[in-house]
């Protein structure tokens, strides 16, 4: 299943998207982030995500792996610069004016007994991040970043460039935050009381492990709404060389 596509014509897209069961009285609407995108991609999830949900499972931001810190970083970086025309996510789930939880809290015991990475992860991951970093200051263009975003988003680069690494590293840096955002898709399924809504808004590089929880409980796509995170050429009147 495809989460983020990236087309010559329509620049970088996100798939909303809906997965329903029959005899299931909940409904999950699953929307992809980029951590860097046009102001309007931002402004259009808030305004499905208010009306269209009851309830909102959202990435904790105060738990993010190491490299994610890294790079999220590297978008502030990035963000306000005119020739690109994009800003960093700033949805903030405190103002969606429906329910909110965070997985990612939910976790601390399980935090509290792995906060300090083994060695050999620390040093993968400090040989890792710099590189990813460098590119995006050297050759921070539209169609750089779009070159870098799979259907995974810009994290699942690292994936790549780790084929080697220990386990141990792509555990925490996605594996982690999965299991606690799975259990609690679970957990919503099984303890629904009546009809609503759940929306998922998560990085594209946890999307597959969503859609494989619930495809896992019978659930099932129901189509995809494809938003624009950004097109690959910069606004009119820029300076971007694109």
């Amino acid at each position: 299943m495809q989460f983020i596509e990236v087309t010559e014509a329509a620049g970088v897209r996100s798939a909303v998207t809906r997965f329903w069961r029959p005899d299931s009285r909940v409904r999950f609407l699953l929307c992809p982030m980029i951590h860097l995108a046009e102001p309007a991609f931002y402004r259009e999830v808030t305004a499905r995500l208010r009306r269209d949900c009851d309830l909102v499972v959202a990435e904790g931001s105060g738990d993010a792996a190491p490299a994610a810190d890294a790079l999220v970083a590297s978008y502030a970086r990035l963000d306000g610069r005119e020739r690109l025309g994009l800003v960093v996510q700033d949805i903030d789930p405190r103002t969606l004016g429906v329910p909110v939880i965070h997985p990612d809290l939910d976790g601390q015991e399980l935090q509290r007994g792995h906060r300090e990475p083994p060695l050999r992860e620390r040093v993968t991951l400090a040989a890792l991040v710099p590189a990813v970093l460098a590119g995006m200051r050297l050759f921070g263009t539209r169609r750089y970043l779009a070159r870098h975003l799979t259907t995974e988003d810009l994290l699942s680069r690292t994936e790549g460039r780790a084929q080697d690494a220990p386990p141990d590293v792509d555990d925490r840096v996605l594996g982690r935050r999965d299991r606690l955002l799975t259990e609690t898709l679970t957990r919503l399924h099984h303890t629904a009381t009546g009809p609503r809504t759940v929306g998922v808004l998560y990085g594209a590089a946890h999307m597959r492990a969503a859609a494989t929880a619930l495809t896992g409980l019978g659930y099932h796509a129901d189509g995809a709404d494809w938003l624009t995170v950004f097109t690959l050429d910069p606004p009119a009147g820029s300076d971007s060389p694109g």
